[in-house]
């Protein structure tokens, strides 16, 4: 798991570049005479998705371990496992049955 310390540089990060382009654009803005520019309605009209899709990304890859912290991945390989080594204890029953099987 992530330390605090990296999610809070990485949230300072985010911040900082949200800012810079922010301040960019609005030189740009004030140099071109006032209209808007298509970058930023570019960026405004698509970054709500852009953050939606980010967050929805986030959330899966952190759901992605169970509630014991192995990644369900593992848990089922273990479990490929567990039923691999079952069959093979009741193939050794079966052939026990059959050898001291009457006839």
């Amino acid at each position: 798991m992530t330390k605090p310390r990296s999610w809070f540089l990485l949230v300072a990060a985010w911040i900082a570049l949200v800012g810079a382009l922010v301040v960019c654009f609005t030189l740009i803005n004030k140099a071109g005479g006032g209209s808007t520019s298509w970058v930023v309605s570019l960026i405004v009209s698509w970054l709500p998705f852009l953050m939606l899709v980010g967050v929805w990304v986030w959330l899966s890859r952190r759901n992605w371990r169970g509630s014991s912290g192995t990644s369900w991945v593992d848990l089922y390989e273990q479990q490929i496992v567990e039923s691999q080594r079952t069959n093979a204890l009741l193939e050794r029953i079966a052939a026990a049955l059959e050898k001291h099987a009457p006839g």
